[in-house]
């Protein structure tokens, strides 16, 4: 495994993890307190924004930890520069954090993320510009990762 590869897959499983967690606060908020049954313990706290918020956090994350894992293990397929391996890797990791800070802070705006303003969902607040630009941004680098990732495929092997 080279270091970027195991740059992707650590910091994959990092977000991957932060999923994870996101489905817990899914649990709490469509149960309106935190509670882990059977474990008769709960407590009267509402977490903030609505379960489908906390559904993207937990499946977004989980999907591009895994984005990042499987991005990881297509590397060494490729017909990639060492630079273009670079870039790649740190494209990747900027993606998935940034796409992170996308579904936690777009729970503490009421514009749920979606632009730098107001917008027909809601009136933007402070997280507003956490939440998007980041992820606004890094969409794009995925788009031209993704066109890298294509080109250098190699040569389809026909002698089977």
């Amino acid at each position: 495994m080279t270091s970027y590869q195991r740059l992707l897959v650590q910091h994959g499983l990092i977000i991957l993890f932060l999923g994870l967690v996101g489905g817990f606060m899914l649990l709490f908020a469509v149960l309106g307190q935190i509670s882990l049954s059977p474990i008769p313990l709960a407590f009267g706290y509402v977490i903030p924004g609505d379960p489908a918020q906390w559904r993207a956090v937990h499946v977004g994350n989980i999907m591009n930890g895994l984005m990042a894992i499987i991005f990881a293990l297509l590397i060494p397929l490729l017909t990639l520069s060492e630079k273009a391996t670079r870039n790649i890797a740190i494209g990747l990791v900027c993606t998935i954090w940034g796409n992170a800070l996308f579904y936690i802070f777009g729970i503490l705006t009421p514009n749920k993320g979606l632009s730098l303003g107001d917008n027909p969902v809601g009136e933007a607040n402070w997280a507003a510009p956490i939440a998007f630009m980041p992820a606004f941004i890094v969409a794009f680098v995925l788009m031209v990762i993704v066109v890298v990732m294509l080109r250098n495929l190699p040569a389809a092997d026909d002698t089977k």
